[in-house]
């Protein structure tokens, strides 16, 4: 399982509007860089849920067997978080999961509520799991680790990928320098660890990409990691604690 399709990068439309809604939703999101170095990093901010709150899903389409499979995704990772999720079949929800084929993307947490639009998906799972239940949970609580707020693993600033560029670019047929700038933006443009809350390293984080041995120079490679590394349950439960007893 080492071939998963990346997710597809979901970025706000306003960066100011995603910042301005984290630190509203929790204060803790607030970046801490100062003046004008907090300025240009603003889309740094972190972007999780208030510890606690209730978080509503809903389905705007899919079968049965998909509905089971997501929400067997998503109890990978409630154990470790102080959400309370609740799903519904009408009104307003926070989260709302489309099943569109061939795409596996999701809001990074809090953005997921600078979508007013109560019909647009803040998360797409594409309904494989009748082809490849493992293929599709794999993918699922991936995305389920963004919708609660988590990046990408593989772009942590203390990561120690020995990436060799030209392959990748190679690979994904990347000649023009859009194309390039879109490979960079996925696999190499680290997150900033003074602006990013973050923990450490761990290449066998769920949210780490497969890194193909001829990506990289000399014998390195990482295979996909199909379910949540202790450091993800970590991460999430600092994340998300519980009240103290």
């Amino acid at each position: 399982m080492d071939n998963l399709n990346p997710c597809q990068l979901v970025t706000p439309n306003d960066v100011n509007t995603s910042y301005e809604t984290a630190i509203r939703e929790n204060p803790d999101n607030r970046n801490t860089a100062t003046g004008s170095r907090r300025k240009r990093a603003v889309a740094r901010h972190t972007k999780f849920w208030t510890p606690g709150r209730l978080l509503r899903i809903r389905f705007l389409n899919g079968s049965s067997s998909f509905k089971e499979a997501t929400k067997a995704a998503l109890a990978n990772w409630t154990p470790h978080v102080n959400l309370n999720v609740q799903y519904i079949e009408e009104g307003e929800a926070e989260i709302r999961i489309s099943s569109e084929p061939g795409a596996y993307w999701s809001m990074i947490g809090t953005d997921a509520l600078t979508i007013d639009d109560q019909t647009e998906a803040t998360l797409n799972l594409s309904p494989d799991q009748d082809l490849s239940i493992k293929f599709f949970m794999a993918q699922a609580t991936h995305e389920f680790g963004h919708m609660l707020g988590a990046e990408h693993e593989h772009l942590h600033p203390e990561m120690t990928i020995p990436w060799d560029k030209e392959a990748v670019y190679q690979h994904f047929d990347a000649t023009s320098d859009l194309e390039r700038s879109r490979i960079d933006l996925t696999y190499f443009n680290l997150l900033d660890a003074s602006e990013v809350n973050h923990s450490p390293y761990d290449p066998k984080s769920i949210m780490h990409y497969a890194i193909r041995q001829n990506w990289t120079k000399g014998d390195f490679q990482i295979y996909l990691n199909p379910v949540l590394s202790e450091k993800d349950k970590a991460f999430m439960t600092t994340a998300y604690p519980h009240p103290e007893a």
